[in-house]
């Protein structure tokens, strides 16, 4: 009976390990070459986003903005993400703003279910970056199961030769259901006689395990 205990409090530790380790929920490189899934909005007269290949962080394509307006903000990029059974949300980027002055804005920005949250903003600095930088971003608790999540990207410039340009977006986080475990056989209560015994159960579970044998 005791190794019987054991053995399924051993199950339960294997499968709450898995469940606490980050996943990727939302990822998007943007290789093929469109913005398909992504909401465009732009002020009276701006360039929206688009799918670009000049100077990506890494692969063939990036989203690039210029909107060669001033009307904060001109240009937003929007992802709605469900993150109904995660929590511990972290998003992840590689940003480069070009010629980006004091007049223009890069802000980013994720809804928290009432409102919007500032995770970054050019807030009038000046921004003139030689290469992409990471930004990384563990969000508050809001997150946690939330099937109204949206991030977006604002990129608010005058000028043609202004830039703000987004790489490798990931949402990432834990699975926030945890596995149940059906022990099929040595029956439950039973009194285990033997050094070596077998144990078959069943799993419902988000792993892609539906039944074993150990």
């Amino acid at each position: 009976m005791k190794k019987l205990f054991i053995f399924i409090i051993f199950l339960f530790l294997i499968f709450a390990g898995n469940a606490s380790a980050a996943v990727i929920v939302f990822n998007d490189g943007f290789e093929s070459g469109t913005l398909n899934g992504w909401r465009l909005t732009s002020a009276n007269g701006a360039i929206n986003w688009t799918a670009n290949q000049t100077n990506p962080f890494e692969g063939s394509w990036h989203a690039n903005s210029r909107p060669v307006d001033t009307s904060e903000p001109a240009s937003v990029l929007q992802k709605n993400v469900s993150l109904e059974g995660y929590q511990n949300v972290t998003l992840r980027y590689f940003r480069k703003l070009v010629g980006i002055d004091a007049a223009d804005e890069f802000e980013v920005e994720w809804f928290n279910g009432t409102g919007w949250t500032i995770l970054e903003e050019t807030a009038g600095s000046s921004a003139n970056d030689a290469s992409y930088l990471f930004r990384g971003f563990n969000l508050s608790t809001a997150a946690n199961n939330l099937s109204s999540f949206a991030i977006k990207f604002e990129c608010t410039a005058g000028a043609t030769s202004e830039h703000c340009r987004v790489d490798n977006v990931t949402i990432l986080g834990t699975d926030s259901s945890m596995p149940f475990i059906n022990l099929l056989s040595p029956a439950n209560g039973s009194t285990i006689q033997t050094n070596l015994t077998y144990f078959s159960a069943s799993f419902i579970d988000n792993f892609n395990v539906t039944n074993a044998t150990l």
